[in-house]
């Protein structure tokens, strides 16, 4: 960070981030029940023009990445990004605007993870897998080695809720 004064909004949104991000990682059941929630900050130099990165990764039950990018150019003192659509960049000078964007995308989360838990569950489903085969797929999520990978008991219950409303081929 350069110490300028416009950089106050940067250092506003990286201070925002992080305690949002501390908030919703403060117990291991909620840390994965926002799929390891976590952010990362980076900085380079862009055709002499200083950038910031801030990212807020989170990981969906499988195990896929996903991830949430604000861009701050130092010299414009300008965040971007994506807007909710993803097809048109946002560009503000406002912290708050940036934040309650990341806070949106934050506690929509564990909505996202259930989404793709119950995709994954009908996939499996749709590859013929019985009910036992099923409870299997969830003991593996509920066990496995990568933290984001892995479902919540709350979302074990959801997705056993899923399972059996939608789906009654007994073994």
């Amino acid at each position: 960070m350069s110490g300028r004064p416009q950089d106050n909004g940067l250092q506003r949104v990286k201070t925002g981030v992080e305690d949002l991000v501390n908030s919703c990682t403060t117990v291991q059941e909620q840390r994965i029940g926002y799929g390891n929630l976590r952010c990362e900050c980076s900085g380079w130099d862009r055709k002499e023009q200083m950038v910031t990165n801030i990212a807020v990764i989170y990981e969906t039950p499988g195990g896929s990445t996903c991830q949430v990018n604000v861009e701050y150019d130092h010299q414009g003192a300008e965040f971007s990004f994506l807007g909710d659509e993803l097809e048109r960049t946002v560009v503000t000078n406002q912290p708050q605007q940036v934040l309650a964007m990341v806070d949106s995308h934050v506690r929509s989360i564990p909505r996202r993870r259930l989404q793709q838990l119950h995709k994954q569950i009908d996939s499996w489903v749709a590859e013929g897998k019985t009910r036992s085969q099923l409870f299997g797929e969830f003991n593996k999520l509920l066990q496995a080695e990568f933290l984001g990978g892995r479902i919540s008991t709350n979302e074990l219950k959801q997705g056993i809720e899923y399972t059996l409303s939608h789906f009654s081929s007994p073994d």
